[in-house]
């Protein structure tokens, strides 16, 4: 049901574009346009070739292109650039249209575009949750089956001389496929669109794809990263707490461990997933890993040249519709996360790591400073939906120390990179938790001698010996 109401919903808004006027300049005209669609995973990311050319009489500097919202909500990046000398363009969201309900993005071009000339712009996006399992319910003992609906051609204000569309899929197993106006062609596992010649600007064309995909398609509904920086123990402490589910196919009737054990030969064919494996830093040491229950002894850590790796295997296999909930850390050297000079500092740590073909829903990472820190300045290599600074207080804590907080939705293997976090510490600052500590030690001392002094008899005190006669 809910593949069958995306591509109602796909339908509808693309039966809109036809009455569309935008009131920007048409300069342009796509001579050629070439997508690529890749959907071998719960991520489907596109890739779009394009070699746009000045019809005006006057220079040209931006490029504009489309995505209906509800698309565009799921669309964790989108980025833009020169396809040849792949360096990348300013990319912006213009406005939102809301008689057709699409969102407009506009691409600066570094250098203006003469008239009669062509510019060759790339454009990447990577959506998520579009992949829908199809049928909803399977077998315990089953492949899945997936679905994925799009517009065959680029949603374009601008006339298209030439265009092509190609649809990989992760098999070769391609049950069906609509759309494309009987001008496609399958070869294993890729679908070709097209080429089309003379395509009117904001023209659409329904396509769908109904094929094998026997991997889980995993979400994490929440990460919660916590990384510790201690200056006192030269130590960087770090600890993520995931809540997985496993949106693939569910199980139509309940599930029976005698025929998961029968079946574990086959088991890499279904949609189960029985382990993870998470890419540590090589100095990691005392890593551990425990879910609500408690410690869990189903793991394996090791240490190879270039990293150490962890292996995890939850308490129970997870079908489509299941969820596990658990939380792993370690320690690590500060040496290679934190570089100094002259009393300042620089953090640079990944805002997320080991994603690989998950899809995070909300991504919420706490840095915490060490206590004394200022003048704090955060930088990210993308936009987030939140920053803030709080304070954070632990043990033999006086002040308090400084937390940056950071947020994100919809977060996938192209955000695994560096945040930087500058900030000042002063040498004498090492000695505020120490000499807390001696002074809470002192006091608690003092306390106890006053105590120690005081009486706490009730009523009149009884003389040891009588009064002579």
């Amino acid at each position: 049901m809910k593949s069958l109401h995306f591509i109602l919903q796909l339908l509808f808004a693309l039966c809109c574009f036809n009455s569309i006027i935008f009131a920007f300049p048409h300069q342009f005209e796509n001579a050629k346009v070439l997508r690529v669609i890749d959907i071998n995973n719960a991520i489907a990311r596109e890739e779009v070739g394009i070699r746009a050319r000045n019809v005006d009489n006057k220079v040209a500097q931006d490029y504009y292109f489309y995505l209906p919202s509800f698309v565009a909500q799921k669309s964790a990046t989108i980025s833009a650039f020169l396809k040849k000398e792949k360096t990348p363009l300013k990319l912006d969201f213009y406005k939102l249209d809301e008689q057709s309900d699409l969102n407009v993005y506009k691409i600066h071009l570094d250098k203006p575009v003469q008239p009669q000339q062509d510019v060759l712009i790339g454009i990447k996006i990577a959506y998520t949750h579009l992949i829908k399992p199809m049928p909803a319910k399977l077998p315990q003992v089953a492949r899945q089956h997936t679905s994925f609906a799009f517009n065959t051609y680029l949603i374009s204000p601008y006339t298209t001389k030439e265009t092509k569309t190609t649809l990989q899929t992760p098999s070769k197993n391609i049950i069906s496929h609509t759309g494309g106006q009987g001008k496609t062609t399958v070869n294993n596992n890729k679908i070709v669109y097209g080429p089309y010649t003379n395509i009117s600007p904001m023209s659409f064309d329904l396509a769908t794809c109904h094929f094998e995909n026997t991997k889980p398609l995993l979400t994490v509904t929440s990460l919660k990263r916590d990384i510790e920086v201690s200056h006192w123990s030269q130590n960087l402490a770090v600890e993520e707490h995931y809540a997985l589910r496993n949106d693939g196919a569910q199980l139509e009737q309940s599930f029976s461990r005698i025929q998961y054990q029968m079946s574990s030969h086959i088991h890499d064919q279904t949609n189960v997933l029985k382990g993870l494996s998470f890419d540590l830093p090589v100095s990691a040491r005392d890593v551990y890993f425990r879910d609500e229950v408690g410690n869990v002894s189903t793991s394996h850590f090791r240490v190879q040249n270039d990293k150490a790796l962890l292996e995890i295997q939850p308490r129970y296999p997870l079908f489509g519709g299941w969820n596990y909930t658990w939380y792993h850390g370690y320690n690590a050297d500060l040496a290679s996360y934190v570089h100094s000079d002259k009393g300042k500092y620089m953090l640079k740590v990944n805002f997320v790591e080991n994603v690989k073909n998950m899809v995070i829903d909300k991504a919420t990472v706490r840095v915490i400073l060490p206590e004394g820190s200022s003048h704090i300045k955060v930088t990210t290599p993308f936009d987030v939906d939140s920053e803030s600074t709080t304070f954070y207080f632990t043990y033999f804590d006086s002040t308090g120390r400084t937390m940056v907080v950071l947020e994100k939705n919809n977060v996938i293997k192209d955000h695994e990179l560096p945040i930087l976090i500058e900030y000042e510490y002063t040498t004498s600052r090492l000695l505020q938790k120490p000499l807390v500590t001696s002074f809470a030690i002192f006091l608690l001392f003092v306390i106890s001698i006053i105590i120690g002094k005081m009486s706490f008899t009730i009523g009149k005190e009884e003389k040891s010996a009588l009064k002579k006669e």
